[in-house]
C-alpha cells in the first residue's frame, strides 16, 4: 500500500499530464496550457473603436511582409566561404590532434629521456606538425580551386547573363553539357530568355501593325477632313451665298471642330511615323536665336486672344549656328507654347527665356497656370497622358503633343524636362547642343526613344 501523500501526488501528476502543453519560445520549456475558463478570465476586454478614417487606419492589422529570396548583408565570395569551411574542417582536427599528441608524448618521455633529448623530440614533432599543416593547406587550396572551376565559374557567368537580361540584352545564352543542378538552372534560364525574346518580338510586331494601321487611317481621314475644311471655309466667307448670323455661327463652330480633328489626325500620323522610325529630319545650320525670336512673335496674337501675354527678352549673347530641322522644331515649340496658353489663367504671363550653357543652349517656357500633380509629372512625356486636373477642366487635347516634342528634342541631341507645382504653373526646359557632333546622324529608333522616357 502506498501512503496517502504518494497517492495524492500521483493523482495530481496524472491531471497535469492529461492537460495539453505548449512550448514557450522565451522560456524554452514545456508549460501546461491554461484551461478555457482561465483564458476567458485573463483575456483583456477589447472595446471596438468607432468607425472613422482615423480609427480604421489604427485598428487595421499590419500586413505581414512577404518572404523574399534576397538575403541582406555584406557581399562575400562563395569561394572564400568554401575555402574557409574546408580550412576549419581539416586544420582544426590536425591542430587538436597535434596538441593532444604533444601532451601525451611530453608526459611519457620525460620519465625515460634526458631533458636535451626531450627538447629534440619536441622540435621534431613540431616540424612534422607544421609540415603536415602546410600540406593540408595546399590541399585545401587545390580542392577549393577545383570547386571554383566546377561551381563558382558557372554561377559567375549566370550572374553576368542576369545583369545583361536586366539591361534588356537578350542575344546571349549559356552553353552547358553537364547534368547537375547548376546545369538545370542554366537551361531553365536560357528557356526564360527565349520566351522573353519571343514576347518582345510579338510586341514589336503588334506595335508595327498598330503604327501601320494608324498611319493608313490617318491618311484616309486627312483627305475628307481637308475637303470639309475648305467647304466650310467657303461657306463662312460667303462664296456660295449670303449667310445669316446664326448660320455663320454654326459654320464657325463646325470649322473649329473640324480643325481639332485635323490636328488630332496630324498628331496620330506623326506618332505613327515616330514609331516606324521615319519621322524624317532634315537638319540645316540655323541662327537659333533669330529663329526663336520669330517663332515667339508668331504666338503673341494667339496668346492675346486667349487673354494671356507672351514675354521674351532677347539674350545678349551669341551662338554658333545650330543644326536643326526648323519645321520639326516649329512643331515642338508650338506644342509647348500652346499648352502654356491653354492652361494659363486669364491675364497670365508666359515667360520665354534662353540661356547659354558651356556645351548647349537652354530654352525655358514658363506659365503660371494650373500646373501638374506631383505624382503624375513622371508620365508627362508619354503617349495619351493628360493630368487629372486637366481632365477635370474638360479641356481639349489628345495627350500626344509632349510625346512628339520629346522625340523631336531627343533627335536634335538635346533633352527636355518639366518643373511644375499644381496650382502655380509649369516650366518646360529643353536644351540643344552647340556642336554638330552631338546631333544624332540617324533618327532614334522607337524602342530606344521609349526607353529614355
Amino acid at each position: 500500500m502506498l501512503p496517502a501523500s504518494s497517492l495524492s501526488t500521483l493523482s495530481s501528476l496524472k491531471k497535469r499530464l492529461n492537460r495539453p502543453t505548449i512550448l514557450l519560445p522565451n522560456l524554452k520549456r514545456l508549460q501546461p496550457m491554461p484551461n478555457e475558463p482561465e483564458i476567458k478570465e485573463k483575456a483583456p476586454i477589447v472595446q471596438p473603436l468607432p468607425q472613422n478614417p482615423f480609427t480604421v487606419a489604427v485598428t487595421t492589422p499590419a500586413r505581414t511582409p512577404e518572404p523574399t529570396l534576397v538575403q541582406e548583408g555584406g557581399r562575400r565570395s562563395v569561394f572564400l566561404r568554401i575555402l574557409g569551411t574546408f580550412f576549419l574542417l581539416s586544420v582544426t582536427p590536425i591542430a587538436i590532434s597535434a596538441g593532444l599528441t604533444a601532451t601525451v608524448y611530453q608526459s611519457s618521455i620525460r620519465q625515460f629521456l634526458p631533458a636535451t633529448s626531450v627538447t629534440q623530440v619536441e622540435q621534431v614533432l613540431l616540424a612534422q606538425n607544421i609540415l603536415i599543416l602546410v600540406l593540408v593547406v595546399i590541399m585545401v587550396i587545390f580542392a577549393g580551386s577545383l570547386i571554383s572551376a566546377s561551381l563558382i565559374r558557372p554561377l559567375t557567368r549566370l550572374v553576368k547573363l542576369t545583369h545583361l537580361v536586366g539591361e534588356g540584352e537578350l542575344r546571349y545564352r549559356l552553353k552547358t553539357n553537364s547534368r547537375d543542378e547548376i546545369s538545370e538552372l542554366t537551361k531553365a534560364f536560357n528557356i526564360m530568355i527565349d520566351r522573353l525574346e519571343e514576347q518582345r518580338r510579338r510586341e514589336r510586331l503588334i506595335s508595327q501593325m498598330k503604327s501601320e494601321f494608324i498611319s493608313i487611317a490617318a491618311h484616309q481621314l486627312r483627305t475628307p477632313l481637308s475637303a470639309v475644311k475648305w467647304t466650310l471655309k467657303m461657306l463662312e466667307e460667303g462664296d456660295i451665298g449670303t449667310l445669316t448670323q446664326e448660320q455663320r455661327e454654326f459654320i464657325e463652330r463646325g470649322y473649329r471642330v473640324n480643325e481639332r480633328m485635323v490636328r488630332l489626325v496630324g498628331d496620330l500620323l506623326n506618332v505613327a511615323r515616330i514609331e516606324e522610325g521615319r519621322f524624317g529630319y532634315q537638319r540645316v545650320p540655323t541662327d537659333f536665336l533669330a529663329y526663336l525670336s520669330q517663332t515667339v512673335e508668331r504666338f503673341r496674337v494667339e496668346a492675346a486672344a486667349q487673354g494671356a501675354s507672351l514675354s521674351y527678352d532677347k539674350p545678349n549673347f551669341t551662338l554658333p549656328k545650330l543644326f536643326i530641322d526648323t519645321s520639326k522644331m516649329d512643331l515642338a515649340i508650338q506644342n509647348i507654347i500652346e499648352n502654356a496658353i491653354k492652361y494659363s489663367k486669364p491675364g497670365g504671363l508666359i515667360d520665354v527665356t534662353a540661356n547659354r550653357l558651356p556645351e548647349s543652349v537652354e530654352v525655358s517656357i514658363q506659365d503660371h497656370g494650373v500646373g501638374i500633380p506631383a505624382h503624375q509629372i513622371h508620365r508627362l512625356f508619354t503617349k495619351f497622358f493628360r493630368a487629372d486636373n486637366v481632365v477635370r477642366m474638360q479641356t481639349e487635347g489628345s495627350g500626344l503633343g509632349l510625346f512628339i516634342v520629346k522625340n523631336i528634342i531627343k533627335n536634335h541631341g538635346g533633352d527636355i524636362h518639366a518643373e511644375s507645382e499644381e496650382g502655380k504653373g509649369t516650366k518646360m526646359i529643353f536644351t540643344l547642343p552647340l556642336s554638330e557632333a552631338a546631333v544624332p546622324k540617324q533618327e532614334t529608333a522607337f524602342e530606344e526613344f521609349v526607353g529614355g522616357l
